[in-house]
């Protein structure tokens, strides 16, 4: 016959096992589901921050290519016409806009501030697109009366427009180039400047004249235009 202790604060079961090693191992069996809690999201986390190192690494590969690659060439930022302006216009300032064009690119004389430009007129016909430069633009107090127009008018000697300023009162000639009779095309024209000649176009200049524009009416820019067609054209300075 088992013999059985009667120790104070433990019961023992039948078979000699006791209700607090029951308890100890309910216990240990509800923390593994813990255990296996804590380890599923530390693996998780751990995938994550795999995922966030390559995620970075290849940040920072992208930045140091970015970093790498050579500068674009420089640009600078010039005054574009925005529309199709006629010659003898007035810009406004819907006109033209500010936009970046490579530096290379650039004509001479290009305008890069824009209040410089609004207000002027053009000296010739601009495209939309254009930009615009120095020469385009009649002098900063040049006006043109109503009802006229800027013509342009090539003279076929040059060193006839050193003789000339803005303001200047001249009549125009045409003169048969054949050695035939010379007649005046026009009277008391208004000179309204004299273009500069680009620094390529200077041997141009030499041997097919040199540019200057005029304020006419119409009718006489249309006469000035047949005559430069088929004559060439000197001037009388009053």
């Amino acid at each position: 016959m088992p013999l059985v202790l009667n120790v104070p604060g433990v019961m023992r079961s039948p078979t000699g096992h006791s209700d607090r090693a029951r308890a100890g191992k309910s216990s240990l069996i509800s923390a593994r589901p813990r255990r296996r809690f804590f380890h599923d999201f530390r693996r998780a986390v751990s995938w994550h921050r795999r995922k966030l190192a390559v995620v970075a690494a290849i940040a920072a590969v992208l930045t140091g290519i970015s970093a790498a690659a050579p500068n674009g060439p420089p640009a600078l930022r010039v005054v574009r016409a925005t529309t199709e302006l006629a010659s003898g216009a007035v810009v406004v300032a819907q006109d033209i806009a500010l936009s970046e064009v490579v530096e290379d690119a650039l004509p001479r004389g290009a305008m890069v501030d824009q209040a410089a430009v609004i207000g002027r007129r053009v000296v010739g016909p601009v495209a939309e697109g254009q930009v615009l430069t120095s020469l385009h633009l009649l002098a900063g107090d040049a006006s043109v009366a109503s009802g006229h127009v800027v013509a342009p008018l090539r003279i076929a000697d040059p060193d006839v427009a050193t003789l000339l300023q803005p303001g200047s009162r001249i009549d125009v000639i045409a003169a048969d180039p054949d050695g035939g009779a010379a007649t005046v095309a026009a009277t008391n024209v208004k000179v309204l400047t004299i273009p500069p000649p680009a620094s390529d176009q200077s041997d141009r200049t030499a041997t097919e004249g040199a540019l200057i524009l005029v304020e006419v009416d119409q009718k006489t820019a249309t006469l000035l235009a047949q005559a430069a067609a088929t004559t060439r054209i000197s001037l009388v300075v009053h």
